[in-house]
This record gives C-alpha cells, sequence and structure tokens, in this order.
C-alpha cells in the first residue's frame, strides 16, 4: 500500500509542495533512487522565493525534475513510524555546517561516519540526496522567510559551498 507524503521542493527561484504517493519507500530512498529521474507531485502549489506566500500555480498533477531540486522535506505533518521517516536512523557524527546552493543558505547538522572531511565526504558519497537536520533555510531572494526543517534533503550536486559553521567574528572595536 501507498504511503502519502505531503513534501516541499525548493529550487534555486521557487517553492512547490504537494503530495506523493510513495510504496514502500522513505522520501530519502526515493530521491536517491536513480532508476527513476522524475517525481510526480498530485495537488501541488508553485511559488516564487522573492514572495513564497503569494501561489503563481496550482495543479492536480505535475512532475519535478530530480536534478532540479535543491532542497525537500516533510512539511510538520501527523507523526510517521520510524520505518517510514525521511531517512533512516543510523548512529553517526554529527558536524555544524553552513552550506549554500544557488538561492539558499542552508545551516544544519550534517551525520557523517567518522571525522568531518568535506572533500572526502562530497567525493565519496554514493547520496544524491544528504539529510541535514537541525535545518534552517535562508533565501536570497527574500531575507524576510525562513525556514527551520528537523530535517531536510539537501541536493549534494547543487552545493557551491560547504564549510563547518563557525560563529561570525565581530568587527573590531574602533581606535585598535
Amino acid at each position: 500500500m501507498a504511503t502519502i507524503y505531503q513534501v516541499v521542493i525548493l529550487t534555486a527561484r521557487h517553492s512547490i509542495s504537494g503530495e506523493m504517493h510513495l510504496q514502500d519507500q522513505r522520501l530519502s530512498d526515493f530521491l536517491n533512487d536513480r532508476r527513476d529521474t522524475s517525481m510526480r507531485l498530485l495537488d501541488t502549489q508553485v511559488a516564487r522565493l522573492n514572495d513564497p506566500s503569494k501561489i503563481i500555480q496550482r495543479n492536480a498533477d505535475a512532475v519535478v525534475l530530480k536534478a532540479s531540486v535543491a532542497v525537500a522535506f516533510e512539511p510538520p505533518q501527523k507523526a510517521i513510524p520510524p520505518s517510514k521517516r525521511l531517512f533512516g536512523y543510523v548512529r553517526k557524527q554529527q558536524y555544524e555546517v553552513f552550506l549554500i546552493l544557488e538561492g539558499l543558505e542552508v545551516h544544519g547538522i550534517l551525520h557523517t561516519t567518522g571525522d568531518l572531511d568535506l572533500r572526502r565526504f562530497l567525493a565519496t558519497t554514493q547520496d544524491s540526496f544528504l539529510p541535514i537536520t537541525r535545518a534552517t533555510v535562508y533565501f536570497d531572494a527574500n531575507d524576510r522567510y525562513v525556514i527551520e526543517q528537523d530535517a531536510i534533503l539537501v541536493n549534494a550536486r547543487m552545493i557551491r559551498y560547504i564549510a563547518p559553521r563557525e560563529l561570525p567574528v565581530p568587527p573590531a572595536a574602533s581606535g585598535q
């Protein structure tokens, strides 16, 4: 039996929300499955990131290419059993990171096995979409809107910059 997921997709310029019907798969498993290059969404709503509250298009049925998805997540909804969660739980090290994708900035926790080696991690990951927990997403097009989610999936191929998150350095006091 198919499970219905409410999902939100962020591209470089748009937010697309809708329903997905998945057969015995979590969202992360589906997005990382290379046998299918697109995703079918039902009851979609599309908004531009510069004005996310204004819906510019609604459709009963639509297709989104996985390669164009920068970030995907499930908005808050009813409790999801462990077998159906966004991604599976594996004991890993947690590192606070900062990522830049086209049109988006992401702060959150990256989960890896072993020490944080971002170059190796990106070069050797088998997954197209990486889970980031305790995520905050900022839009370049509109700094009034911020998304905070327990977990998101980031398209690894769209990462333009990734680094350990460090607190901003305060400006030097004048006269010193």
